[in-house]
């Protein structure tokens, strides 16, 4: 079984590692897709301080090739998606028969192995059976339909509420769209018209770009009532206390994203305004809501045109994404097939 590893900043490297069925409710599973994100990217470069070697690919997805004789969730040749977030097995909440409340977290491709390999063990309860009506492509974003699903839990959205979003990624994108689905009116804000011009294919009707002119669109948006709520899209690029400005007294603010680079803010107008300040960065509890939102399409992911590269490009692809995180621009994601 090939493996790749990141075995130091910009070094990435094939091994073979044989990986079978120990246990009878386990199941191997042939990845075919890898969504690569700027969760492998954060790894390739040496963000936040890894601990190498790391295997990257945090999000993918698979065909089982052999499962065990006591799994009854999955068999020969169902399609599945790899959760990403698992329960330590060691926390307080772990040992007490609690894994929902792991404290701990394993997360693929960050503290644990992710699926950058040929073929992967896993047991039957980390992994969910995929319906037709979801194709692979859409599969592989059910670990960010969730945490947005996270974050708009902490914001207590309800109908016609309106809801600012800083930055137009991946992630801001289909959050925009999910509060759309439940009845929010989300502000999309980016300084980058493209991002905004897609948001826009994708049914997001409200996009403000990020220039002198955003305060007062969003007061004219709100009709000077400002955001009930904002959400901060970590890595994207905007001044991080631009969400105390634009949200209304007593309002609150989520950070959320796949990793915080090391940031500061000016706390004395979130203050003055007696906003609640929280995060969601992982969630783990959410797949089958995020798998049944996709069943009834309350995402469009058509527009954002994701590029689908073969894995014989892997080391170009990692070199080609450090070398556009590093100029300063954001790296697209892109699918890696690993059947080519």
């Amino acid at each position: 079984m090939k493996i790749w590893k990141i075995l130091s900043p910009k070094v990435l490297a094939a091994e073979e590692r044989p990986d079978n069925i120990t246990a009878e409710t386990q199941a191997k599973v042939k990845v075919t897709q890898v969504l690569f994100t700027g969760t492998e990217l954060a790894a390739y470069l040496g963000y936040p301080k890894p601990k190498y070697p790391v295997v990257p690919g945090r999000f993918a997805v698979g065909i089982v090739g052999e499962a065990g004789a006591g799994c009854t969730a999955v068999e020969k040749n169902t399609r599945v998606y790899f959760h990403d977030v698992l329960p330590c097995g060691g926390c307080e909440a772990c040992r007490r028969g609690d894994p929902e409340d792991c404290t701990e977290c394993k997360i693929a491709g960050v503290n644990c192995d992710g699926f950058l390999r040929d073929f992967v063990v896993a047991d039957e309860s980390d992994l969910s059976p995929l319906p037709s009506s979801v194709s692979d492509d859409e599969a592989l974003f059910i670990g960010i339909v969730s945490v947005c699903e996270a974050v708009i839990g902490k914001l207590n959205v309800s109908k016609g509420m309106h809801i600012a979003v800083l930055g137009a990624g991946e992630i801001g994108n289909i959050l925009s769209q999910l509060l759309i689905y439940h009845q929010a009116v989300p502000i999309l804000i980016d300084s980058d018209e493209e991002k905004l011009a897609v948001a826009a294919q994708c049914g997001v009707y409200y996009t403000v770009k990020a220039d002198e002119t955003m305060q007062e669109n969003i007061v004219r948006i709100t009709g000077g009532r400002m955001a009930s709520g904002s959400v901060y899209c970590s890595l994207c690029g905007l001044s991080p206390d631009l969400p105390f400005g634009i949200t209304a007294t007593e309002g609150i603010v989520v950070y959320t994203g796949y990793g915080f680079p090391e940031i500061s803010a000016q706390l004395k107008t979130a203050l003055d305004k007696r906003l609640t300040i929280t995060s969601v960065a992982n969630d783990r509890t959410g797949i089958a809501a995020a798998i049944n939102l996709l069943v009834n399409k309350a995402v469009n992911l058509a527009p954002l045109q994701i590029q689908k590269l073969p894995a014989a490009r892997l080391d170009k692809i990692f070199a080609e994404g450090a070398k556009t995180a590093e100029s300063g621009e954001r790296a697209q994601c892109c699918i890696i097939n690993m059947l080519s």
